[in-house]
């Protein structure tokens, strides 16, 4: 059960995070002046950003509480692998090898704290 609860707070972020890309393309595209800036505070993925994020530190709080940080702490860190490829195949972003292999490295750390 805590790792289900882990894998939905990384789902959570991640999706806060290419939301919140989302947004800030869309609503500073043309931004200006601060009136313009704290008015894309405001577009639609900004706000459903929010909500993912707020979201996800209600579940993570079940899961402090349900395991030790030192444990389950490192498992967030996959939010970069999610991000990562988000960004590659959904946001169309050039990603450099050295990403790729700091992602190598992650999952590499992860294996080894899961099987303790």
């Amino acid at each position: 059960m805590e790792y289900l609860l882990i894998a939905l707070v990384v789902t959570l972020t991640s999706l806060g995070q290419v939301l919140q890309k989302l947004g800030a393309d869309r609503g500073l595209k043309d931004a200006v002046s601060f009136r313009q800036t704290v008015a894309a505070l405001f577009q639609w993925e900004i706000i459903l950003a929010v909500i993912c994020l707020a979201s996800a530190v209600a579940v993570w709080l079940v899961v402090l509480y349900m395991m030790d940080v030192s444990k389950a702490f490192p498992f967030i860190s996959l939010g970069f692998v999610v991000v990562l490829l988000s960004a590659r195949f959904y946001l169309q972003e050039s990603i450099p090898w050295n990403r790729w292999l700091g992602v190598v490295f992650i999952v590499a750390g992860i294996s080894l704290l899961a099987q303790t």
